[in-house]
């Protein structure tokens, strides 16, 4: 077979079809751009950008579209919106004809220099004063295409990684992670459900568009939902909600010959077990113990050949909380886990940490290159 790129390699393993080696697509923003920011990268690296530094460690570029330009956009027709950012601070308010809604979100001192978001302190949603203009405000937001400057961004990925751009979180999950926090969303589900399935209703059909949207953008692969756990996302909500949801989307997708994933990075060893039944062609960011229960063996069994599976290396290992023969161990033994290697994209479990050693991503690197040809020994064991 000739020799394949990271981009042929990923779209292959997603489908099933074989490889020359195992595909190894990596996200690595939060860690650049602490170390950029602080002015600590590698002496060979400072001044380069992320997808070139990538490029020269041979990691294949994860263009994960939750942080660029994505193949749509909101607008907010009829409404006044306030956005006010500061160094530790984000707040956006909308004004709609039945009140403004207010959220905000708070960035810990530590986390200023990897540029992600805060946390979120204040939800639009705080009683059932808001429910007409949280009404209002997903009735009347309008989706527009984004193709143009979308594909600028898988152009210049182009067959170094893997443009992945982002739906959104799926509408039950990001009424009752964004829009109310997840117990003010429980006890108005328990004592307004009428009013919060209304809401729900809203967001499918906003999602509908996006999801139509996304069926014809430029990338090959679209990521639907992400951050699920199973203390607050449980099997039973999970089904009602979510699972219909992703059974649609996976339809509308497909028919626009795009793959669907969706970032499965949390502890949800139960919700595992309904992936397959959502029409899910690869979980994203999947993330083994010691960072959950999530135990790769098992899980490629109960998987099998339905769903790829994409991660595999938790990030806590890429840190100094393991020796270097601890972590060159748990590598080769996750190669071994997924031998021979049929629908497995190694990553990192999410995103390499802003704490995460320099050398333990090129040591990544190095294992995947020597040890990572297809088809991988089962018996492969440390050196």
């Amino acid at each position: 077979m000739a020799s394949m790129t990271h981009r042929q390699r990923a779209v292959a393993a997603i489908r099933g079809e074989p490889v020359d080696h195992l595909p190894f697509i990596g996200r690595m923003e939060l860690w650049y751009n602490y170390n950029h920011n602080r002015g600590t990268l590698p002496e060979k690296y400072r001044g380069w950008s992320l997808w070139d530094v990538q490029r020269d460690l041979d990691i294949g570029i994860f263009g994960f579209g939750a942080w660029s330009a994505s193949f749509y956009r909101l607008e907010y027709p009829g409404m006044e919106v306030r956005r006010t950012t500061t160094a530790d601070e984000a707040v956006v308010e909308y004004v709609t004809p039945y009140g403004t809604i207010r959220a905000r979100n708070l960035l810990a001192e530590e986390l200023r220099d990897a540029d992600v978001t805060g946390a979120q302190v204040e939800h639009e949603f705080k009683d059932e004063r808001d429910y007409d203009a949280l009404q209002y405000l997903f009735e009347h937001t309008r989706v527009l295409e984004n193709y143009e400057e979308y594909g600028n961004i898988v152009e210049a990925i182009g067959e170094d990684g893997l443009a992945l751009p982002f739906s959104g979180w799926v509408p039950m999950h990001v009424l009752m992670h964004h829009y109310m926090g997840y117990e003010t969303f429980y006890y108005q589900l328990y004592d307004n459900t009428a009013r919060v399935e209304r809401l729900h209703q809203a967001l499918v059909e906003q999602q509908r568009q996006i999801l139509r949207l996304g069926a014809r953008c430029p990338a090959e692969v679209v990521e639907v939902g992400a951050n699920y756990d199973e203390e607050m996302t449980p099997p039973g909500i999970f089904e009602k909600y979510m699972l219909p949801f992703y059974r649609e989307a996976a339809q509308v997708l497909h028919a626009g010959g795009k793959l669907m994933a969706a970032h499965l990075d949390g502890e949800m060893r139960r919700l595992l077990e309904l992936m397959p039944a959502a029409g899910l062609d690869v979980g994203e960011a999947i993330t083994p113990a010691p960072m959950t229960t999530i135990d790769m063996r098992s899980l490629r069994a109960l998987w099998r050949d339905k769903v790829a599976v994409w991660g595999g290396v938790p990030t806590v290992l890429l840190t100094e909380t393991f020796g270097d023969e601890e972590f060159e161990r748990y590598v080769l033994d996750l190669f071994a886990a997924v031998a021979p290697g049929d629908r497995f994209i190694l990553g990192f479990g999410d995103n390499a940490p802003t704490d995460a050693l320099f050398s333990r991503l090129a040591k990544t690197a190095e294992l995947w290159q020597r040890y990572g040809v297809y088809p991988i020994d089962p018996a492969l064991s440390s050196p």
